[in-house]
């Protein structure tokens, strides 16, 4: 298998306005040439751990700084500006392009973590005033500095192992459900993501980047992403549950039988509003369901069981970048999944009644 990770020459090459994967290059180098090519007052804004990063490009004259606060309507109370520069998280990422959006001005971006969430999907939640609300993003031209990203990289590193297990997922989902998947975004996700194992710094963030773009072109998130706040509180979230749901995945398909006579309690899973919207399969779909595991079961067991297989290479490759001491993820968020990501593998479970007792 071969991988064309060739640093991209240009910012045409690289999609300059926001159409491609992003240029390579110090924060420095990439603000001035942003600069150099937009007009009138810049806001340059930054969480507080990477402001520091955009410290040069605060000196100019033009420049208008914001630290942000997680609201995205604060940039709003400034004069009007020209173009936006963004260096953080992904939450100031998506604050930085719903701004643009909203006044039709130019956007770069300067992401802290490998993952690059946040730089490349066309519409997010933002906080707007104590909501949290979906909105459409402007392109950007996005500025990768592997040198600051590089404190990153090891969680990077898991959420390729994620990214992986998403492709495996929307295949199962897909078997059972006879939903689509596949296509050529599928494709080229699983030839990057399926047996990376020993990867530079650089080749993690240039493997996330152009991941993140091709879900944006119908390539699976998957529902591990919504399962990561649930191991904020870890050093390695996206690992904890790519480890969490591959144990899931595995048992389900080893020994999981639908329960003829468990009706999960919709109800209750759904309180705080949004019962109206489950789908809860009708009789003959769940025995449609039934009988698709049973013809799919030996093809899906044999997958999940070679992409298991891999765990201690992985986390010999993980631990060359930081400590990581031997743990087993806490299985209970599992539960609550189905509401989080309700078309991914585990809302299938939940109606077969598999996920009442972890």
């Amino acid at each position: 298998m071969w991988l064309d990770l060739s640093v991209p020459k240009t910012n045409a090459e690289a999609g300059a306005d926001g159409g491609g994967g992003p240029v390579f290059s110090s924060v420095s180098e990439g603000a001035d040439a942003f600069l150099a090519r937009t007009a009138g007052k810049a806001l340059l804004l930054a969480d507080s751990a990477a402001f520091s990063a955009l410290l040069p490009a605060s000196r100019a004259a033009r420049a208008v700084t914001l630290i942000f606060d997680g609201d995205a309507l604060a940039p709003f109370a400034l004069p009007d500006v020209g173009c936006v520069l963004a260096s953080g998280g992904a939450d100031v990422l998506r604050a930085a392009r719903f701004f643009a959006a909203v006044r039709g001005i130019p956007c770069a971006l300067f992401p802290t973590h490998a993952a690059c969430d946040g730089a490349f999907e066309r519409t997010a939640e933002i906080d707007l005033g104590g909501e949290r609300l979906r909105q459409t993003l402007a392109p950007a031209h996005v500025v990768c500095d592997v040198g600051r990203m590089r404190p990153s990289c090891a969680e990077g590193y898991a959420r390729i192992l994620l990214s992986r297990l998403a492709l495996f997922e929307a295949k199962a989902v897909g078997r059972l459900t006879r939903r689509p998947f596949g296509g050529a975004a599928y494709e080229e996700a699983f030839s990057l993501t399926d047996g990376a194992l020993r990867l530079s710094d650089e080749e993690i963030v240039k493997i996330n980047a152009r991941v993140r773009v091709l879900e944006t072109e119908g390539a699976p998130v998957g529902e591990g992403v919504a399962l990561c706040g649930a191991y904020g509180g870890t050093p390695l979230p996206a690992l904890y549950a790519h480890r969490a749901l591959s144990a899931l995945y595995y048992a389900f398909f080893l020994r999981g039988v639908p329960r003829r006579y468990a009706v999960a309690d919709y109800r209750a899973r759904a309180a705080g509003g949004g019962y109206a919207a489950m789908h809860i399969p009708a009789p003959k779909e769940y025995a449609a369901r039934a009988i698709a595991l049973e013809r799919s079961r030996a093809e899906l067991l044999t997958e999940i069981v070679r992409l298991r297989g891999r765990h201690a290479a992985q986390l010999g490759a993980l631990r060359a970048r930081m400590p990581v001491a031997p743990f087993t993820p806490d299985l209970h968020p599992l539960c609550r999944l189905p509401e989080l990501a309700p078309d991914g593998l585990c809302a299938i479970l939940r109606d077969f009644g598999l996920l009442e007792k972890i």
